[in-house]
């Protein structure tokens, strides 16, 4: 299955027509698996996106018919779907619904990155209005202007660069309560003077929530979405398919008006306790999705280093990189990166190839299979390539 965090790299391989079409049929799947907002708009929106992949397909294309286009978004491989030739991209094999008609874990990242025609999507909509009308009040975005697509890359250097205008412990201290804590009560906000003026937390989404309830993912803590199963029921689950795969995945249920979670499978054996949406207030998809996951893996690194007897610092020298790791005269500089995207990467360091020399970029454990290209990419430029695991290792035994 692909993941989110090869989706960078495997679209760089799509042409322009075929990225129309994707785009098309992501916001498509999205608003057919999304339930609530008024019947007529949704109907609507699927005839526009519709529209719009008959475009990009082309009059000579092999678009399908409306019917057997929506059958297809819930039962082909997005390789089925697209107009031209195919490619190695393992986009080509990922499909964008499960077989219960809800969203594949790719979905949500995909129709982020589509931008502008997801605000129309109800319940995803909302998330990205809110991550646009960050980057606007941040000086990111003009007035009136749209982003044709959002990137981490955008979300983080504005975030992270108005954090750093208040100093340094501010900026450290900010943004680890944003990887620790990005569901908060409203009353515990108002003692973060520093992100509330952000405005990066916002209402938790009705996507997220059944019955006025929502839970926590065990694992970073974040809202998990709701999938109701009738008025009754309703399946929770986090937005990260890892964290799903360990287990972050509960059934919700009412025994005599009383709301409980039960554990539907993997390492994670007790379920966490719900909480009233009233009075709380959460990090939105794309501030979740692009701070606090690369985030975790920061922090825990970190922790893991430390165990290990090393000195550690969180994202040094005004955040030239993430951990400054010292022991027995061993140094680390470590830049952590969760996106396996190797072109935007290179752009990156092309632009700053004197700050890599010396760096240790490290990559997730099972983001493994890229070390190789990524080494090709920038070991020119000084820096090596290793996986967290990797990394543990040489600390431990150093």
């Amino acid at each position: 299955m692909l993941t989110a965090d090869v989706v960078p790299a495997e679209l760089g391989e799509l042409d322009p027509e075929q990225q129309d079409a994707l785009d098309a049929c992501v916001i498509a799947a999205m608003t057919w698996c999304t339930p609530g907002g008024d019947v007529r708009a949704r109907a609507r929106l699927l005839m526009e996106c519709y529209g719009r992949y008959l475009r990009a397909c082309g009059v000579s294309g092999r678009a399908a018919s409306f019917p057997d286009f929506l059958g297809r978004l819930r039962r082909a491989p997005v390789g089925e779907l697209l107009p031209g030739p195919g490619s190695w991209s393992r986009i080509w094999d990922v499909r964008l619904l499960e077989d219960d008609g809800t969203a594949a874990p790719v979905l949500a990242r995909l129709a982020m990155e589509a931008s502008a025609p997801a605000q129309q999507v109800p319940g995803m909509g909302a998330d990205l209005r809110h991550v646009h009308s960050v980057l606007r009040a941040l000086g990111k975005l003009p007035t009136g202007a749209r982003l044709s697509r959002i990137t981490a890359e955008v979300v983080q250097h504005a975030v992270f660069q108005t954090l750093r205008q208040a100093g340094f412990t501010a900026y450290t201290e900010g943004r680890e309560a944003l990887v620790t804590t990005p569901v908060m009560a409203r009353r515990a906000l108002a003692r973060h003077a520093q992100l509330a003026d952000l405005g990066v937390y916002t209402a938790i989404s009705p996507m997220r929530q059944f019955a006025g309830w929502w839970a926590p993912c065990p694992l970073c803590r974040w809202t998990m979405r709701a999938v109701p199963r009738g008025h009754h029921a309703a399946d929770l689950r986090c937005e990260d398919v890892r964290h799903t795969e360990r287990g972050a995945r509960f059934a919700m249920t009412s025994q005599d008006g009383q709301w409980r979670l039960d554990p539907a499978g993997g390492e994670i054996r007790h379920a966490p306790q719900l909480q009233p949406v009233e009075g709380r207030v959460a990090l939105s998809y794309g501030l979740w999705q692009w701070i606090v996951l690369p985030g975790l893996l920061e922090i825990e690194l970190k922790e893991r280093a430390e165990e290990a007897g090393a000195q550690v610092r969180l994202w040094p020298y005004g955040d030239s990189y993430d951990l400054h790791i010292t022991k027995n005269g061993a140094v680390w500089r470590v830049d952590v990166k969760t996106w396996a995207d190797p072109q935007g990467i290179a752009q990156r360091m092309r632009e700053d190839s004197e700050g890599c020399a010396g760096l240790t970029v490290v990559i997730p454990e099972h983001l493994g299979g890229y070390t190789k290209v990524l080494t090709r990419v920038l070991g020119p430029h000084g820096a090596r390539v290793i996986t967290d695991v990797t990394l543990t290792d040489e600390v431990s035994a150093a």
